[in-house]
């Protein structure tokens, strides 16, 4: 019986539009009522997770930035972080220049006043309101609380998104931990060294004294891969990458057909 229920935004609750179905909402509440706690796990940052609380109606714990903060959703309060040490995140950056000297970089703060800064070539996926600083990559660990750090090749470089994580896998796997999350838009993304979905959404588990085979999973992209395997039921939606349901116990309906509450129904017996 699940007792802990684990499922990722982009892709997998949310529709391509970006929007919550009510069917996905509604499922999310009956989880709730029949007990079973309910965790956002996503690679979005803490500036990105006030909407998905008010759209769902959950405000309880969500982990961000793949596995490395951990946020209360209804205070924004940062519950405990892991942050990329300056000296070798600066490593990284070299190690990435040698595959492709045109790569430009961002990185995720753990800072309400300056929560993203990006290099001067960086162009950012999301248009925004905001200013967003732009300082060189050397400035960027400055603050000692980067939780994510960004890359995005230059237009010369012709890798598609699992290319530009296999070849830095090559060059930085033992300085930290890589991923991407959407096929169509490369860029790398990269945590601490053993920090992933998998290794936060296990650690929360044993502080709430869940067992693994009580914890489901469901997501869409490689950066899901570490909790969809780790979950003692992970289930993958119909339009994942391939490496997602290769690992996966279940396979559900797409994203944009209420695959998160298609899988709630099977856990709950309906």
């Amino acid at each position: 019986m699940a007792q802990l229920f684990a499922t990722d935004l982009d892709g997998t609750l949310l529709n391509s539009s970006g929007g919550i179905s009510a069917p996905n909402v509604a499922a999310l509440q009956t989880a709730l009522s029949a007990g079973l706690e309910v965790v956002f796990v996503t690679g979005r940052p803490p500036r990105w997770m006030a909407e998905i609380g008010k759209l769902t109606g959950i405000h309880s714990h969500a982990i961000c930035a793949n596995g490395a903060l951990r946020l209360d959703v209804a205070t924004g309060q940062v519950i405990d972080a892991h942050y990329i040490d300056s000296d070798l995140g600066l490593e990284v950056v070299q190690a990435l220049r040698g595959i492709d000297p045109g790569i430009s970089f961002a990185v995720e703060i753990a800072n309400e006043e300056t929560p993203f800064v990006i290099d001067p070539q960086y162009r950012p996926r999301w248009e925004t309101q905001q200013v967003v600083p732009r300082l060189p990559v050397e400035a960027m660990f400055d603050s000692g609380q980067v939780i994510k750090l960004m890359a995005r090749p230059s237009s010369g470089a012709i890798l598609d998104a699992d290319e530009f994580v296999s070849a830095a896998h090559a060059v930085a796997a033992n300085l930290v931990d890589l991923t991407h999350s959407n096929i169509f838009d490369v860029l790398l993304e990269m945590s601490p060294v053993g920090v992933n979905k998998g290794t936060a959404l296990a650690l929360f588990a044993a502080e709430h004294g869940i067992s693994q085979s009580a914890v489901a999973a469901v997501g869409d992209m490689p950066n899901d891969v570490p909790m969809i395997s780790w979950a003692g039921q992970g289930a993958a939606v119909a339009n994942a990458h391939e490496s997602v349901k290769a690992v996966a116990d279940v396979m559900l309906p797409s994203n944009d057909d209420d695959a998160v509450a298609a899988f709630i129904t099977q856990l709950m017996g309906g």
